[in-house]
């Protein structure tokens, strides 16, 4: 089965959920997998999907990866 995840199509099993698509998106990109647990997620209208919700075929998924906190420094 083929479904979109952030402009890139992804083949995933027959009967995947949105966790496995995303996980081969990660392994694709070289990130680290247990980001996906953090994300929020949605479909191509904007709607936020759950991480166990079924893919289908054709699908749209979205999402942006948090922004990690930088310390800030003191100029003196």
């Amino acid at each position: 089965m083929r479904l979109k995840v952030n402009r890139k199509y992804i083949d995933v099993f027959e009967g995947a959920e949105v966790r496995h698509a995303l996980l081969s998106y990660f392994a694709w990109k070289g990130l680290d997998t247990q980001l996906v647990n953090t994300l929020t997620v949605y479909d191509r209208t904007g709607h936020e999907i759950d991480l166990d919700a079924p893919a289908s075929q054709h699908e749209v998924i979205k999402f942006k990866l948090p922004k990690q906190k930088i310390p800030k420094t003191n100029k003196s």
